[in-house]
């Protein structure tokens, strides 16, 4: 009764991915609701992880540009890359009347999507603010402090955000890396702020109870999934799940949020 109902209101192409992975339909709810889980559990990292992004970005273009409102630099400066950033700002603006809110700063900031800051770091326009966008990351090792670093760091944590606020299925992600890198960038921006999320992330938690889950024996008249064998690590067993890849899917073609 509970696989007929999620199969007939979260559609059959989306239920059969946990379907293949299972054989069984009850594993597979439960593989359902262990996403869910994870995917709840990522929402305080990247909470953390986009704040502390953009209000980074906002001070140091701010000091780099003497004005609060340094976006405005890029108005008719011809540069068509730095134009098609202004017009995401234009956007933003026409939002905030839209809901009658004050055009300041702060609230334009704010509006901004996490797509915005991270296409900061493209290539078209890295050239230019490299000094003020690498003095973000200013715990960062300078060995590491390098925009294709950073930028990589970056787009890995918007398009797993971007799986997950859209509702995509996560469990073949190597999600243990990704989190990793994620929770790494915290700590280039601010070490203190990483302890802090620490102390109060339950990905490591979530995670582990999947795996164990995933690993535990499955009903006799089910089909069991492979064991991790004692030379892979846990990393290694979410990146290389029993669980198919979904259709390929370009997530940065995605609206970027």
């Amino acid at each position: 009764m509970v696989w007929q109902t999620l199969e007939a209101k979260l559609s059959t192409p989306r239920m059969s991915r946990y379907l293949k992975g299972n054989r069984n339909k009850d594993r597979a709810a439960e593989a359902y609701v262990h996403n869910m889980k994870i995917a709840e559990s990522l929402v305080s990292v990247f909470h953390v992880l986009e704040v502390a992004v953009r209000n980074g970005i906002q001070k140091e273009m701010a000091l780099e540009y003497g004005r609060n409102d340094w976006y405005e630099e890029w108005n008719g400066t011809g540069n068509a890359h730095f134009q098609k950033l202004y017009n995401k700002i234009s956007e933003a603006k026409e939002e905030l009347r839209n809901r009658k809110i004050e055009l300041t700063p702060d609230n334009i900031v704010a509006e901004l999507s996490f797509g915005f800051w991270t296409s900061l770091f493209n290539r078209a326009t890295i050239t230019n603010l490299s000094k003020p966008l690498m003095r973000v990351f200013y715990f960062c090792p300078k060995s590491m402090r390098q925009p294709d670093n950073i930028r990589t760091r970056l787009n890995k944590g918007r398009d797993l955000r971007n799986r997950c606020f859209h509702h995509e299925p996560l469990l073949w992600q190597p999600l243990y890396e990704l989190h990793r890198d994620i929770s790494e960038v915290i700590k280039w921006i601010e070490p203190g702020l990483h302890e802090w999320i620490k102390t109060h992330d339950r990905v490591p938690a979530t995670l582990g109870d999947w795996v164990n889950w995933r690993d535990s024996p499955a009903p006799a008249h089910a089909e069991s999934l492979p064991a991790i064998t004692n030379e892979q690590n846990v990393s290694n067993s979410l990146s290389k799940s029993a669980y198919p890849a979904a259709d390929p899917e370009n997530i940065a073609g995605h609206t970027q949020t």
